[in-house]
């Protein structure tokens, strides 16, 4: 139901005009966290000016043998969700795996094109992406772009760059009870002297 319903309202935005807007828009990856446990990389989009954006449809393809998606936030940790400029919960949203490696991400806004234009900011983040770090090593993410449209359903025109992500697996830590008995024995040894 929710391809469904994706794909009716991407179809409607991105389709619903015949060419595309002039704005050359970057979208960019950057990595806002990093443990050895997880990392959190946010989808940026910049350059926007007079445009608006009110569709996306990306892939996002990533070594699932490094990574694994571990959760999605539709927002920009500052200014909140640009796509929907009053925060009232409505737009279409999905985030889902499409196969070991490709996470799908879409948004569409219910907000009105003139209160998209007025009120969205020119940069801003789109999504914050969650990784479990499952192995260490490098990890490459590549943004593809299925669809993007301004808040008069113009597809847009987008650079991208992929992002390389080093990754360090999680060193155990040893048991609790080998050090307890080593400084144990290093302290009755002591006494013996």
């Amino acid at each position: 139901m929710i391809n469904q319903l994706k794909a009716g309202l991407a179809g409607i935005a991105l389709y619903a005009a015949s060419g595309v807007a002039d704005a050359a828009l970057d979208l960019r990856f950057a990595p806002l966290s990093q443990t050895a446990d997880a990392v959190e990389i946010g989808l940026n989009i910049s350059g926007l000016g007079d445009d608006a954006l009110a569709t996306y449809d990306f892939n996002i393809q990533f070594d699932p043998t490094h990574l694994a998606f571990a959760g999605v936030a539709f927002r920009d940790p500052l200014l909140g969700d640009e796509l929907d400029v009053f925060d009232l919960g409505g737009n279409s949203v999905a985030a889902e795996l499409l196969a070991p490696g490709v996470l799908n991400l879409f948004e569409s806004s219910l907000d009105d094109a003139a209160d998209l234009q007025t009120l969205q900011a020119d940069n801003f983040t789109l999504a914050i992406i969650r990784f479990n770090v499952l192995s260490g090593g490098s990890s490459e993410l590549d943004l593809l772009i299925n669809g993007l449209a301004d808040a008069g359903g113009n597809a847009l025109s987008a650079n991208a760059a992929p992002l390389n992500i080093n990754t360090v697996a999680a060193v155990p830590l040893p048991g609790m009870v080998w050090p307890l008995i080593g400084g144990f024995w290093v302290v009755l040894r002591g006494r013996k002297v």
